[in-house]
């Protein structure tokens, strides 16, 4: 065996063990499935730094073990749920049938920017939604909504409603596609992972998305021009959550640990994320050559009246459960007070 051989070996023993003792020395190891990609800074500055404030916060008791992802997206509630994996990121879009009351956290207009909407959406959640019970089977560690979504378009600049209409725009599901039926464009499903390929080959015309997800999906290479929506299309409706047996079975002092760095911390952690990389992605398409206008006047007009009915069917689309339209306004004046 040669010496190079030797000590690659010997390297890779050494790394094993040292993985090996650091669980052995927790008492709890969370298997956390990840879907997002792992240089995605959902990853890097989200869900990395949660499970390192989660040893923190419980002195090494508990070990967040992010593992690679166990099925795709939309399977990560139901993963979660039957305990294939103690813990997952969810969005709540993907499975826009199960999740009606989020729904009303992704109106659009509401916010410029992710971290008054976050902060808003985690003290609506306590004050009216969790009691409505919509995550039943796992423990919501936290909630959060992504920066306002913007208007993308691979060469078409938009001066009307009329320029949109018959586009196709790729779009996630939930608030996404009632927003762009609403505009009159045809909703066009994709993974976000291949948004560039389906816009720069002409199977899709653009997106609705944050103009982070833009840039740090690639996608902006494929975009000439970029309506940017005061207040937003929508936002995205996010979240960690865990099995509820696995909650369970941690003492009362772990419990109140995580929760510590969970909750509010949490959301404010993902929306000081997403702030950031919207500016960050705004400044690089911006030099790489996207056009960005801001949409005023009558064309804001016309975008605001056609999307004021889905506030109206949310608030009409409840029941006893939740009074939608107090949720609605208490989330909007806590935005205002986060501002």
């Amino acid at each position: 065996m040669t010496l190079s051989r030797r000590i690659l070996l010997g390297g890779l023993a050494a790394g094993a063990l040292a993985v090996s003792s650091m669980s052995a020395n927790a008492q709890t190891v969370i298997r956390f499935s990840n879907w997002v990609p792992p240089t995605h800074p959902v990853s890097t500055e989200v869900i990395n730094v949660w499970a390192d404030n989660v040893k923190k916060a419980t002195e090494g008791r508990v070990e967040v073990e992010v593992i690679s992802p166990l099925g795709n997206p939309p399977s990560h509630i139901d993963l979660v749920q039957n305990g294939v994996a103690d813990a997952a990121m969810i969005v709540h879009g993907y499975t826009p049938d199960r999740f009606k009351l989020t729904e009303g956290m992704e109106l659009p207009f509401v916010a410029d920017d992710s971290r008054s909407a976050s902060i808003a959406y985690w003290k609506t959640y306590e004050e009216f939604l969790e009691k409505a019970n919509e995550h039943d089977g796992v423990k919501v560690i936290g909630l959060w909504v992504h920066g306002p979504a913007h208007f993308f378009v691979r060469d078409k600049e938009i001066n009307t409603l009329d320029d949109m209409s018959g586009l196709k725009i790729r779009v996630g599901g939930g608030m996404a596609k009632y927003v762009a039926e609403d505009l009159g464009t045809v909703p066009f499903f994709a993974p976000s992972s291949q948004s560039y390929e389906v816009i720069s080959k002409g199977v899709a015309d653009g997106i609705m998305f944050p103009t982070e997800s833009v840039y740090n999906f690639k996608i902006g290479p494929a975009i000439g021009q970029a309506l940017e929506i005061p207040g937003g299309l929508y936002r995205s409706s996010q979240g960690i959550v865990m099995n509820q047996a696995k909650w369970d079975s941690l003492s009362p002092e772990d419990q109140a640990a995580i929760e510590s760095v969970s909750g509010m911390a949490l959301a404010e952690l993902a929306a000081k994320m997403w702030d950031s990389q919207d500016a960050l992605g705004r400044e690089e398409l911006i030099k790489a050559g996207t056009n960005f206008k801001t949409a005023d006047g009558d064309l804001m007009d016309a975008i605001t009246e056609k999307l004021s009915v889905e506030e109206d069917k949310w608030v009409a689309a409840g029941d006893d459960t939740v009074d939608r339209k107090a949720a609605l306004d208490y989330y909007k004046q806590q935005i205002e007070a986060a501002n």
